[in-house]
């Protein structure tokens, strides 16, 4: 498979620049030269990461991260309620049993989807694949190229089950709305997911086949690359378009 990185087109820039922040792309802001003078979402993580430079935080530190998330949530919360209230929007006790109860139908029929199951297993694997991996003995340049394999997994590979998860609420969410976007979060989510997985499944051979067939972690890596054709597959079921999504995504994955 050719290793290429993907072409943003001036008709595709002006429309992702049009809706900042958006939901189209891989949150890969240190590869993400094309949007980062634009995005909202990089430029929060930068004020981020200077202030706690500034205040002497860890912005690596679990704990610091969550209390930040904890802050940006209560500021938009306000900033919902605020608009409710200009908008002059009233939500009754009816309207939030209703809501609740579509949530609970909808979350119940995407976890007995084929494509949710298949995603979260290969998380499962992928997670148990991490906790097991030790580099071989080998020469330095071989080293590095794993290095760098597994740094692409570990960033890609989180995205498959929650973008597959996603796209199948919201297809629910879609019908239930009658939503007509021009570029639907369902497709959107998916074939971020879906380009995810052709990600993982292209660094999982790789390191295959620098480890060998006799490697301790050989069969491990070749159920896990069984696996992923299985997603692959529904996934093409699942959302049939999303073969020629790519180019409506802001993707930095090596496929």
């Amino acid at each position: 498979m050719n290793i290429k990185m993907q072409k943003i087109s001036a008709a595709n820039r002006k429309f992702f620049l049009k809706w900042l922040p958006f939901n189209f792309c891989d949150r890969f802001c240190e590869r993400c030269e094309e949007f980062q003078d634009d995005c909202k979402i990089y430029q929060d993580d930068v004020n981020f990461k200077v202030k706690c430079q500034i205040e002497g935080k860890d912005s690596h530190d679990m704990k610091v991260i969550f209390e930040h998330v904890a802050e940006t949530m209560t500021q938009t919360m306000k900033l919902v309620q605020e608009m409710i209230k200009k908008e002059g929007v009233k939500i009754t006790k009816e309207d939030e049993k209703r809501a609740d109860k579509f949530e609970r139908a909808a979350a119940a029929a995407v976890v007995k989807n084929m494509l949710f199951k298949k995603c979260r297993l290969i998380s499962r694997k992928f997670a148990r694949f991490f906790e097991n991996f030790s580099y071989p003995l080998c020469n330095e340049q071989v080293l590095l190229y794993l290095y760098n394999e597994m740094q692409e997994l570990c960033f890609y590979c989180h995205l498959i089950f929650v973008k597959a998860a996603r796209a199948l609420h919201s297809r629910i969410e879609e019908k239930k709305d009658k939503d007509d976007f021009s570029r639907p979060d369902p497709l959107v989510s998916a074939a971020l997911g879906y380009y995810s997985l052709l990600v993982c499944k292209r660094s999982i051979e790789v390191i295959l086949n620098l480890i060998g067939h006799g490697a301790i972690q050989a069969k491990q890596i070749v159920k896990i690359i069984k696996l992923a054709e299985e997603a692959k597959s529904e996934f093409e079921k699942a959302f049939p378009g999303v073969t020629e999504f790519r180019d409506k995504i802001i993707f930095h994955g090596k496929v």
